[in-house]
């Protein structure tokens, strides 16, 4: 997660200086280079850091199944594709003939990849589900259940509002106002850090699973209600 902040912000500062030196002196002298270089690096750490989290490896469990490692093979390969489309379609513009091309390929990737690091988190999902009726832990399982969803639909908004309503608003604004989707993204992806930091922070005793008998007995209840409505 340091790695991914350190890499974020590496791929900030060098946007800004390439869109300094192509106002200032037409060319980027070089920083293009340095930003497609970090833009890679810190999508592909993204999107291992939620595959991580959402396998629950170090949280549940210190492995990876053999199904979660075949969605990193996965997922990996298609954003360095998509990565190689992105420089294409940065460094390409309208006027060549297969731009078109090259930007729905970028899209298509992206919703690939976005699609297939959900599967993960719904598998750990359901595994805590099933373990919660076994192990006599309801209490920790369902609060870990909890934190799951949670972060199940904190990366379905996040990226459900960085490929849909983003590339709608590059889509609808004029050139002029095309820092209106810039800083859209850049917000959505703040606040997105921000709440998985805090979720998975790492803390000694996570207050989060302190629970007493009570909140046990209260949550074989709340499991047992919830099978029956399902």
């Amino acid at each position: 997660m340091s790695g991914l902040l350190l890499f974020k912000a590496l791929n900030l500062i060098c946007a800004a200086e390439d869109k300094h030196y192509v106002k200032v002196t037409g060319t980027p002298h070089g920083w293009d280079v340095l930003f497609y270089i970090f833009q890679f690096i810190r999508v592909v750490l993204l999107f291992t850091v939620i595959v991580l989290i959402g396998t629950g490896w170090s949280f549940l469990k210190p492995f990876l199944q053999e199904r979660e490692k075949k969605v990193l093979m996965i997922v990996i390969p298609l954003q360095v594709l998509a990565n190689i489309a992105s420089v294409v379609i940065g460094e390409t513009g309208p006027f060549i003939k297969d731009w078109a091309t090259w930007n729905q390929v970028f899209l298509l990737v992206d919703i690939i990849c976005c699609c297939a690091i959900i599967f993960p988190i719904v598998w750990s999902i359901r595994s805590l589900r099933e373990t919660s009726k076994t192990d006599g832990k309801a209490a920790r399982n369902l609060a870990k259940l909890t934190l799951f969803r949670q972060f199940y639909i904190v990366v379905i908004g996040y990226l459900y509002f960085t490929r849909i309503v983003v590339f709608a608003l590059r889509t609808i604004a004029a050139y002029k106002y095309q820092w209106v989707s810039n800083a859209a993204e850049e917000t959505a992806s703040l606040a997105f850090y921000l709440i998985i930091f805090y979720m998975f922070r790492p803390v000694e005793k996570n207050e989060y699973f302190i629970l007493e008998e009570e909140d046990e007995e209260a949550a074989e209840l709340a499991l047992r209600d919830e099978d029956f409505e399902l």
